[in-house]
């Protein structure tokens, strides 16, 4: 589980800061991309987690 909260933290690190970047630079179609990128790999990933919670091996 160390491993999941690990790259929980990093996906939740990388999403702050990619938002972060584009409230400065609200024009930027950059920043834009890598904010909404970085929002669907963290929802991708939360989504897996709830999955493999959800169905127990």
């Amino acid at each position: 589980m160390d491993l999941n909260q690990g790259r929980l933290k990093t996906l939740m690190k990388n999403t702050d800061k990619t938002f972060e970047q584009y409230k400065q630079h609200p024009d930027s179609k950059d920043y834009a991309l890598a904010y909404e990128h970085a929002k669907i790999e963290l929802n991708e990933y939360l989504a897996a987690i709830r999955q493999s919670s959800s169905h127990p091996k």
